[in-house]
C-alpha cells in the first residue's frame, strides 16, 4: 500500500468517528477528504520523482564507466599505433641502408672493371719482364679479390685484402674506399668497436673521402649497437648537418625520428 493510501486509511475512520460524535459537519469531512486526496497525489509524485532520480543516477554511473573504458581503450590504441610508427621508421632506415649498400657494391664493381683494364695495361710490361712464377697482383686484382671475399661472406679474408691494398697503395682513388670497407667487414662480424676505430682512421687519413657520409652514418649505427645512444645521435646529426642532400642524411633523419631525437 502506498504511503498516501495508508495515511488515508487511518484518517477516514477518524473522520467517521468525528462525524458520528457530532463534532464535525459533512462539509468538514468532505474538506478533509479533499486534503487527504491532495496529500496522496503529492506523495505519489514524490515517490515517482525519487524513482526517476535513482534511474537517472544508475544511467549516469553506467555512462561514466563506459566513458572511462572507452578512454582507456583509445589510449592503448594510441600507444600501439605510436609503436607501429616507430617500427616502420626503423624498418625504413634498414631498407635504405640495404639499398645504399647495393648501390655502393654495384658502383665498386663498375670501378673495379674500369681500373682492371687500366691496371692490366699498365702492368703488362712489368709482368712480361718478370721471371715465370713471380707474377705480382695488381692494385685492381687486390681490390677485386677483397670485394669478392666480402660478397661471399668471408669477412676476415676481405678485411685482410682491403688492408693489404691500403698498405700497398695508400694514395689511389680506391684507397679511401678500402679503408671504408675495412670498417664494413668488422661491422658485418658484429665487431662494432673495431668498426668504429676503422672509420675513425678513414676520417683521419682521408678527410675529403666521398665515403665520409656513409662512414659517419655507419659509425652512428655501431654506437647504437653498443648501447651508446648519445654518441649515435651525435653522428647522425652530423650527417644531416654536413651532408643534408645525401641518401645517408635521409636515412639519418629516419633513424633520429625513431630514436625520438632532434632532427637538425
Amino acid at each position: 500500500m502506498k504511503p498516501a493510501s495508508r495515511l488515508a486509511a487511518r484518517l477516514i475512520p477518524i473522520a467517521a468517528a468525528l462525524s458520528l460524535g457530532g463534532c464535525v459537519s459533512g462539509s468538514d469531512i468532505e474538506r478533509l477528504q479533499r486534503q487527504i486526496n491532495g496529500v496522496e497525489k503529492k506523495v505519489d509524485a514524490l515517490s515517482s520523482q525519487a524513482s526517476s532520480r535513482e534511474e537517472v543516477q544508475k544511467l549516469s554511473d553506467n555512462l561514466g564507466k563506459q566513458s572511462t573504458a572507452l578512454l582507456r581503450a583509445n589510449a592503448e590504441i594510441g600507444t600501439k599505433f605510436d609503436d607501429l610508427i616507430r617500427d616502420m621508421q626503423t624498418l625504413a632506415g634498414k631498407l635504405e641502408d640495404s639499398n645504399r649498400r647495393l648501390r655502393e657494391v654495384s658502383q665498386q664493381l663498375a670501378e673495379m672493371q674500369a681500373r682492371a683494364v687500366a691496371g692490366a695495361a699498365a702492368t703488362a710490361g712489368a709482368t712480361a719482364a718478370a721471371p715465370a712464377g713471380a707474377r705480382t697482383a695488381s692494385p685492381a686484382d687486390l681490390y677485386a679479390q677483397a670485394t669478392a671475399d666480402y660478397q661471399r661472406g668471408q669477412f676476415d679474408l676481405a678485411r685482410q685484402g682491403f688492408q693489404e691494398y691500403l698498405d700497398s697503395y695508400p694514395k689511389t682513388d680506391l684507397s679511401d674506399d678500402a679503408a671504408y670497407w675495412i670498417g664494413e667487414c668488422y661491422a658485418a662480424q658484429k665487431k662494432s668497436r673495431e668498426a668504429i676505430a676503422a672509420w675513425e682512421r678513414l676520417f683521419k687519413q682521408y678527410p675529403d673521402s666521398d665515403k665520409a657520409a656513409a662512414a659517419h652514418l655507419k659509425k652512428g649505427v655501431a654506437h647504437l649497437d653498443l648501447g651508446e645512444k648519445a654518441q649515435a645521435i651525435v653522428e647522425m646529426q652530423f650527417v644531416v648537418h654536413e651532408y643534408p642532400r645525401s641518401d645517408e642524411a635521409k636515412s639519418a633523419r629516419q633513424r633520429l625520428k625513431a630514436l625520438g631525437a632532434d632532427v637538425r
